[in-house]
């Protein structure tokens, strides 16, 4: 079968891979008809964030069982499933503190970074990791389940309230998944900034927000201005202790390396929370079931498909050149999504 390869940053090649076979009674085979195309994607080709040489990258997919172990249980062969790609095992400390995001053998079993992701046909799990996929919602949707239940994640970290006062800094694929998981917690108005004026018109062009959310390209920060506030960009700490009241809450995903300088006195001083947070923690469920049930228009973002052997126009319309080396803000899709036939 035919994969998207990392063999080291920048060097991204279509490579042909041995196809995964049944070994364990709980295992199953999944033949992938979508992946999404994250940013840590696009930080792995920038060698920003380490993977493993020679790994297939990619995480956030859907598709079909087309092979399963005499233990499994919870699929048939040709279910339409969703994949939960953040391993787990269960029993280590940090999972059995509830801490499954975090689990210690993450590092060793990360799809898409230090094991096989789905950049390719087929994709080997276990049964703990699919759930089923409704069959009136499309594979690309269906996708979307890791991105969004990893923004769940972080707003039930923040323990959102409706009138809270609210800036997203960054109107990429997370940030507008926060926007439309804190509508579903009550947030009904807020501002969106960000710095690509391509972006912005993609998301007033397929009339992503509702009347109340408002865009801005430049955060210019206020004292007394927002009370919570998700930093998407990794690089806007410092402008967010500036714009936050007093108890507010800061958010951080993003996963680009950035030096800031802030005042742990007014941390304290001001009750600020700055709250990090990584992958997915007893949300996946949530996030299947908003997708299943089509209320969330994830139409309006899912702008661009591609199929594996234009994998380099698709990370280039999101801003990652592999023909120059660089990232930048000429972006022309919101969501890009991988599609296999």
């Amino acid at each position: 079968m035919q994969a998207v390869v990392y063999n080291n940053p920048w060097e991204i090649s279509i490579q042909e891979k041995e196809e995964p076979s049944i070994i364990l009674p709980d295992e199953v085979i999944v033949e992938v008809r979508a992946t999404g195309i994250c940013g840590t994607d696009l930080s792995i080709i920038s060698g920003e964030y380490m993977a493993r040489p020679q790994v297939i990258i990619g995480h956030e997919s859907a598709g079909v069982i087309v092979d399963k172990g005499a233990a499994v249980d919870n699929c048939e062969i040709g279910d339409r499933v969703i994949i939960d790609p953040t391993y787990y095992c269960g029993y280590c400390d940090n999972c059995r503190k509830g801490l499954r995001n975090h689990c210690l053998l993450k590092s060793s079993t990360e799809a898409g970074v230090s094991i096989d992701g789905t950049f390719t046909r087929y994709f080997k799990t276990t049964q703990r990791f699919i759930y089923p996929l409704a069959d009136a919602i499309p594979f690309e949707q269906g996708a979307m389940s890791e991105p969004l239940s990893c923004v769940l994640t972080a707003v039930k970290k923040l323990q959102v309230t409706p009138f809270m006062r609210t800036a997203i800094l960054g109107g990429g694929p997370i940030g507008l998944l926060f926007y439309l998981a804190l509508k579903q917690y009550g947030i009904r108005e807020g501002v969106i900034y960000e710095a690509s004026g391509q972006r912005m018109q993609l998301i007033e062009k397929n009339d992503v927000l509702t009347d109340r959310w408002t865009m801005s390209p430049s955060f210019v920060p206020q004292k007394n201005q927002y009370d919570l506030i998700i930093d998407t960009t990794a690089s806007l700490l410092e402008k967010s202790i500036q714009a936050i009241a007093d108890g507010g809450k800061i958010s951080l995903m993003g996963l680009r390396n950035n030096q800031q300088t802030i005042n742990p006195r007014e941390i304290a001083d001001r009750s600020i929370s700055i709250i990090g947070s990584i992958d997915s923690q007893d949300t996946f469920r949530h996030a299947v079931d908003l997708i299943n049930s089509g209320q969330l228009e994830l139409q309006k973002i899912i702008t661009n498909e591609y199929d594996l052997h234009h994998f380099d126009a698709a990370v280039k319309d999101l801003g990652c050149d592999l023909t120059t080396r660089q990232r930048n803000n000429h972006i022309s899709s919101l969501k890009s999504v991988i599609r296999i036939s």
